[in-house]
């Protein structure tokens, strides 16, 4: 049998088998041999080695994210004179350290961009009643993150507006509360989908999907395309930071009046090298016009390992012009 090939030598094998053992071992040792021919076919296996390159070829490349440079809110900064952090010089040059640096300095600071003559406290939250930013019939009110506390909420709709509060974490179906708060269980997002799974936090301990929207699907969805809002309230645990800057590239802060806000830098989310990126952000908001009017700085911790910033900031809108849709 040398001169025969040795995936003819199986055929010639199962000639020469007694026909009585066919039925018994014939299936296994033809699925076998289709194996072999299939394996040892050249076409085949320069046809698996060509897709393989080609899906190597075709992977997706790993790309690092945007180098963005650290640029504190005013130029000026560069100059101030930071806290002596009690932490090693190794960290403290990093542009990670230093962008959350100067996020800091500006919110303790410089905590009021703008000095509201009138401002009311409402719930847990405030709002500015000077002239221009006064809050009247008929108003519109956004509040995402609600956490079970419609302190805020119930004290808006009690100045007569319609609001809309948004929290998917609550397990709650949509609803109207005896205040007149329509609630909705809808999450708060640079995108839209029906399947956003969260990270897990104090508010979620298991993992879960979420429908979440982008602002302007909302608010066709509930028919205030071009609408005013007067207030938009947002407290999403960390997922600020994307809506911000989804908010600032469609120029939707323009129908805007006043805009609540808590800040997260959470330990190890968001990443830490897109902390000169959120500093841009940040910053931004106040190029545009958006000013302080109050900021409450919640406990920081600036150790490295734990790191973390968290401040509810409220703001005034100086360069709204009202084009709300009359109703």
């Amino acid at each position: 049998m040398m001169g025969i090939r040795r995936k003819d030598r199986y055929i010639l094998i199962i000639m020469l088998t007694p026909k009585r053992y066919w039925g018994k071992y014939l299936a296994p040792v033809l699925l076998f041999i289709i194996f072999l021919y299939i394996s040892m076919d050249p076409q085949y296996t320069n046809m698996i080695k060509t897709e393989n390159k080609t899906a190597a070829f075709n992977k997706p490349v790993y790309k690092p994210p945007e180098k963005v440079p650290v640029e504190p809110v005013n130029i000026d900064d560069w100059n101030v004179k930071l806290p002596a952090y009690n932490v090693s010089i190794n960290i403290t040059e990093t542009e990670w350290w230093r962008s959350a640096a100067f996020l800091q300095w500006d919110l303790q600071h410089r905590s009021i961009d703008y000095r509201c003559k009138r401002f009311k406290s409402v719930g847990n939250w405030w709002i500015c009643l000077d002239p221009g930013y006064k809050i009247k019939k008929p108003c519109l009110v956004y509040s995402f993150g609600i956490g079970f506390d419609f302190s805020f909420d119930d004290a808006m709709a009690s100045l007569g507006c319609e609001v809309h509060s948004f929290d998917p974490s609550m397990k709650m179906k949509a609803h109207v509360r005896n205040t007149s708060v329509n609630f909705h269980p809808i999450g708060l997002s640079h995108s839209n989908t029906k399947q956003f799974s969260p990270r897990r936090d104090m508010y979620v301990r298991r993992n879960t999907t979420w429908p979440v929207m982008n602002l302007k699907t909302i608010m066709d969805l509930f028919g205030h395309k071009g609408r005013t809002i007067d207030v938009l309230k947002i407290d999403v645990e960390g997922y600020e930071w994307n809506i911000l800057e989804y908010l600032l590239q469609e120029n939707l802060f323009k129908n805007i009046k006043q805009f609540m806000l808590e800040y997260h830098l959470f330990p190890s989310w968001p990443s830490k090298e897109d902390y000169p990126k959120l500093l841009k952000i940040y910053k931004s908001l106040h190029d545009i016009g958006l000013l302080k009017f109050v900021t409450a700085m919640h406990p920081l911790n600036l150790k490295p390992k734990s790191f973390n910033i968290q401040a509810d900031v409220a703001y005034v809108n100086t360069l709204f012009k009202s084009n709300s849709v009359k109703v």
